[in-house]
């Protein structure tokens, strides 16, 4: 008698169609729910608060303050967040004669980042008021008016007309920067006695002191060696309370001092 081996079949149970229909019904409602809960969501309201810039944070100023930059920028709190162009907020930047360089990012949340990279003033010059002029030769807008840098003075160099912003490359400006470099040299500690350098002569460059001494030297720099000489000098005659006239340094290792009213040279060795 042979025997039955394979796998007993279970009857389905027969398929309620109330049931399903039910279901759908509940999830049609509940879209209609949620899709009048959107409707009436403040949607401009909310996107007035949260979708807009909450934040300006300025980094990287020395001279300029954050108020001047955010201006300068286009940029305020307020403006809407993901529409604003940081790349014109750049360009706009890069237009003022004192920021070098600048970069502009989003910052989580809600904030904006504004870098810069300030230019910093050299030497003074005369532009009818006093304006600067960076390591680079950029003219630069005063921040204020009367306010300065507490750098020398440049003579003997023409900026007439000259619009803030233009880098200006003349031999004797080319000449003064020089100058400035190498006296911030802070070894030689003579940076904070210089108050004017005249370029006006082609072969001589003449510094004038903070107390009225007058520096005579060749048109460029000397070695470092005799700018060290000069400084030591300075310093014995501040110690000795002895006023000089004026100081040549025009001949290698050799700093010749000219008494007031004194015609004959007095030699130091360097």
């Amino acid at each position: 008698m042979g025997t039955y081996q394979g796998k007993a079949l279970q009857a389905r149970a027969p398929r309620r169609r109330g049931v399903g229909r039910k279901r759908l019904v509940i999830r049609i409602m509940l879209l209609g729910l949620v899709a009048v809960a959107v409707a009436h969501v403040p949607w401009a309201a909310l996107s007035r608060r949260w979708a807009v810039i909450g934040r300006l944070d300025v980094e990287g100023v020395r001279y300029l303050d954050p108020s001047h930059v955010q201006e300068a920028s286009g940029l305020k709190s307020g403006d809407p967040l993901w529409s604003v162009d940081l790349k014109r907020a750049r360009q706009a930047l890069l237009l003022d004669s004192r920021i070098a360089g600048a970069t502009v990012t989003r910052r989580f949340p809600r904030g904006i980042r504004i870098m810069v990279h300030e230019r910093v003033p050299a030497l003074l010059v005369n532009h009818g008021t006093p304006w600067e002029l960076d390591s680079a030769g950029v003219l630069l807008a005063p921040l204020e008016r009367g306010v300065v840098a507490d750098v020398p003075l440049l003579v003997g160099a023409d900026f007439e007309g000259v619009p803030a912003g233009t880098q200006i490359s003349s031999s004797r400006v080319t000449r003064g920067l020089r100058w400035a470099d190498t006296l911030a040299d802070q070894t030689l500690q003579l940076a904070g006695q210089v108050s004017e350098l005249d370029v006006s002569r082609d072969q001589i460059t003449t510094l004038t002191l903070l107390d009225g001494t007058r520096v005579v030297a060749a048109a460029w720099p000397p070695s470092a060696r005799t700018l060290s000489a000069l400084r030591v000098v300075l310093a014995d005659l501040k110690q000795k309370g002895t006023s000089a006239d004026e100081v040549d340094v025009r001949y290698e290792n050799q700093v010749i001092v000219r008494p007031p009213a004194q015609s004959d040279a007095v030699g130091r060795q360097g």
